[in-house]
């Protein structure tokens, strides 16, 4: 069984923006992997995080991380699935 190529580096940043837009404030996002930052691991991969905002310039998502209670910056590229709020997010 041969693996398939890697997509060329245009259409991953195309997969990624589209990602980002498709996912909004209020959803929840699963990691590829387990996100550790300096050495501290900051967000788990076997768990669901709610999008609590978005990055137009990064174009990132914040999410509150359970173990540091931080908001934690995460890339589209990280993103392994995501789920649609159930009920549109509240604005204060």
């Amino acid at each position: 069984m041969s693996e398939q190529p890697a997509a060329p580096q245009d259409e991953q940043l195309n997969d990624a923006l589209t990602l980002w837009q498709l996912i909004g404030i209020g959803d929840r996002i699963q990691l590829e992997a387990r996100l550790i930052i300096a050495d501290r691991a900051q967000l788990e991969a076997d768990r669901y995080y709610e999008v609590v905002g978005k990055s137009d310039d990064h174009h990132s998502f914040y999410v509150e991380s359970d173990l540091t209670g931080e908001v934690v910056e995460v890339f589209p590229g990280f993103v392994a699935d995501y789920q649609s709020a159930c009920t549109p997010p509240h604005h204060a």
